[in-house]
């Protein structure tokens, strides 16, 4: 985008251009996060959405503000691009490798834990990771169920190790959108499809969450089934909230980083501020790091135009996050395939062309 401005007839009024890359709790919050930060990657062990021994980097921060941190992708451990299509299955995929994620992090040393959760391959109300973490998941016979989904069927009760996981840690999850965990936005039936789920396996997905949601709350006594922000990921966050209630935060993942990250002093500072994402829709009001960006800005009065893959939002509802203006940076007809290959060169076209036009305005 930079490029793009400096490209166009704009060029000769910018002072300066500051470069802030951001994410939401989805893919790339782990590489934001070190970039601005600093810190090393220590590679874990784990297993991957379907159980499949994998290796995922977690990033560790030593001397963070908050003291030892570590920042946890979701996606590397259990995202769905580790899987080729045909292994996209909801009801048997889990977060079990998010918890051991976790576990690493603890027995490195962090005290603060960071978990981007955008980007998984599942719909099992975080009960994998919480299986990694030593909650016993059990069935009637008191037998520890096996992952995903589906076997939340045969939950019978939930219980708590006799040592407490991370008794003197705290875990901020930074959710991309602030989705319930059961209902018509919930995780099975906004989510589920997205993630490979057939039209018949979405009610499946549902009921097995419900059944979860229910069991938690008579077991460890804490309600998550409306809690906002819970159904992101699949709803890792219900079941790591319901089981660690005291040391589990679910936030905006875009909102957290800005502050984490220092940015909010330059956004507000900005004559203009242009962000972007793959494509702008109904999910970006739901707490996608560019609504968080636009919500910044339109408390200070700071115009804001959005450059995005797809389009999909109207004029009326940008206007409401407080986007100026939005365009797609795709050109003409063109596959998902081509999309990706020309992205960078179509949004330096586009930015270009927004330089331009800014240009035209009266002095």
């Amino acid at each position: 985008m930079e490029a793009g401005l400096r490209d166009s007839s704009l060029a000769p009024e910018l002072e300066s251009c500051v470069l802030l890359p951001l994410a939401d709790g989805g893919d790339g919050t782990l590489a934001v996060c070190m970039a601005a930060l600093g810190g090393s990657l220590i590679r874990v062990g784990v297993h991957g959405p379907r159980m499949a021994p994998t290796q995922a980097e977690l990033g560790l921060i030593p001397d963070a503000p908050q003291g030892p941190t570590a920042v946890i992708e979701l996606a590397r451990a259990s995202g769905i691009e580790l899987l080729p299509h045909g292994e996209r299955n909801p009801l048997l995929t889990t977060t079990y490798g998010t918890g051991e994620l976790i576990r690493a992090a603890y027995a490195h040393g962090a005290r603060h834990i960071l978990i981007g959760i955008g980007g998984s391959a599942t719909v099992d109300g975080g009960s994998g990771a919480l299986a990694a973490l030593g909650i016993g998941l059990l069935d009637a016979n008191g037998e520890q169920i096996p992952a995903g989904n589906v076997a939340l069927s045969r939950l019978a009760r939930v219980t708590r190790p006799a040592q407490p996981s991370f008794p003197d840690a705290q875990i901020t999850v930074l959710c991309d959108v602030d989705n319930p965990l059961l209902g018509e936005s919930g995780a099975a039936r906004v989510f589920g499809p997205q993630k490979g789920a057939a039209p018949a396996d979405v009610p499946i997905l549902e009921a097995n969450l419900a059944h979860f949601a229910a069991i938690l709350a008579r077991d460890f006594g804490v309600e998550v089934a409306g809690l906002p922000h819970s159904g992101a990921a699949g709803g890792i966050g219900a079941g790591l909230y319901a089981a660690f209630p005291d040391q589990v935060r679910l936030v905006p993942g875009g909102a957290a980083l800005i502050d984490w990250l220092g940015y909010r002093e330059h956004l507000e500072k900005a004559d203009l501020i242009l962000t972007g994402e793959g494509k702008l829709d109904a999910q970006t009001s739901g707490g996608k790091a560019v609504q968080q960006v636009a919500a910044v800005a339109k408390a200070k009065g700071i115009p804001v135009i959005a450059l995005a893959g797809g389009l999909d939002a109207s004029p009326a509802d940008l206007n409401a996050m407080g986007i100026r203006a939005a365009f797609s940076l795709v050109p003409g007809p063109a596959t998902l395939d081509q999309a990706i290959q020309h992205a960078e060169s179509w949004l330096r076209a586009a930015a270009c062309h927004v330089g331009n036009v800014l240009a035209l305005r009266p002095h």
